[in-house]
């Protein structure tokens, strides 16, 4: 996930979600190229990730 697809599910700005994706890496131990999982975003909101999945689905 990127900061656009954080603030589509969200509606939070977009450089709240990106300090959200940096907060989320720094707490994985990941680098910043490497991509934010579904699973860590809801773990990070407390969304469950088929809720996440769903909503990708229906705006398509």
């Amino acid at each position: 996930m990127d900061a656009v697809d954080v603030h589509a599910v969200t509606r939070y700005s977009i450089g709240h979600c990106r300090r959200i994706l940096r907060t989320i890496k720094s707490s994985h131990a990941k680098l910043k190229h490497q991509k934010v999982t579904v699973e860590e975003v809801s773990e990070y909101l407390g969304i469950d990730a088929e809720q996440i999945r769903s909503f990708f689905r229906k705006t398509g």
